[in-house]
């Protein structure tokens, strides 16, 4: 059985990554965490019998390629630097430990290394909300193809992942909690022409297990792909549906809030690659919601 490592874990994708990945039964799973991180996440897996956790905090990150027989990477770890993070900080978890595992990986035969990006980082986009994160991560482009020259790199570029056990802070969850859990008298919202590809993070995981599929069956270098529906959906449309799927009274106050100077118009996920692998997502954005809002499976 192969040991694949992840990292972020115990983050949103991260932890949805772990549970779909314990559940395909195909490899052992190394996870490297920081031992003050918040786990509730994942403290199911906690015990598991495959899964083996390391503190980065604890540990030198070269012990666990020495112990571990070590195949595949996925990298989840990130940092958006929506916090007062500081640049060196937002540096060190988007740049420079990526590049460590890279060096790592090389120096001990690893083969695959899954990267995860986002779309603020496409080359049409411009995004000063996130800057010192889009900056770190188009860094790291660089670095992942001067490494694929030696180790299998596969670059997963996400649109507007949304699911359950998502940070509060995130527009999905803040739109969810206000209009169909606490239903509040009004919200104020910009015009929401933004269009977005919003894609349910239970179709993000069958397309990384997908992907690793195809990286351990063919012979390549480098390979980007998009993880969407390949629908962009308006802001507007997305936050009406949440409403009318709760029954929710909240007032949805549109043009009450100006757009951000540079606010990205329409993000769509080009899925042809993906598709080619016999990927397809189970979800558009309603049924998502539906999921979310009223336990559907």
């Amino acid at each position: 059985m192969n040991t694949l490592l992840l990292t972020g874990a115990t983050g949103f994708l991260g932890s949805h990554l772990l549970r779909g990945l314990i559940k395909k039964n195909d490899y052992n799973i190394v996870v490297l965490k920081r031992s003050f991180s918040n786990a509730d996440r994942i403290i199911d897996f906690m015990d598991a019998k495959r899964v083996k956790f390391y503190d980065v905090d604890c540990f030198d990150v070269e012990t666990v390629f020495k112990e571990q027989n070590i195949q595949t990477i996925i990298h989840c770890a990130t940092n958006y630097g929506r916090t007062q993070n500081s640049c060196c900080s937002v540096l060190e978890t988007n740049l420079m430990f990526p590049i460590k595992l890279l060096d790592l990986s090389v120096q001990y035969g690893v083969k695959n290394f899954i990267n995860t990006d986002s779309y603020f980082n496409k080359e049409n986009m411009a995004y000063s909300y996130l800057l010192n994160y889009a900056l770190s991560k188009k860094s790291l482009l660089l670095w992942l193809k001067y490494f694929s020259k030696r180790i299998k790199v596969v670059n997963m570029v996400l649109e507007h992942i949304y699911g359950e056990n998502d940070n509060k802070d995130k527009f999905v969850c803040q739109m969810l909690d206000k209009i169909a859990f606490e239903k509040v008298s009004a919200i104020d919202l910009t015009f929401g022409d933004q269009k977005r590809d919003f894609i349910y993070v239970d179709d993000v995981v069958s397309a990384y297990i997908k992907v690793l599929e195809y990286m351990n069956s063919h012979s390549f270098r480098y390979k980007s792909f998009d993880i969407g529906t390949g629908v962009a959906v308006s802001l507007k449309d997305f936050v009406t549906e949440i409403k009318l799927i709760s029954q929710s009274d909240t007032a949805l106050n549109f043009v009450a809030l100006p757009y951000r100077e540079d606010e990205i118009m329409c993000s769509r996920a080009d899925i042809i690659d993906l598709s080619d692998l016999g990927w397809k997502p189970e979800y558009d954005y309603v049924k998502g919601l539906e999921k979310i809002i009223k336990g559907v499976n």
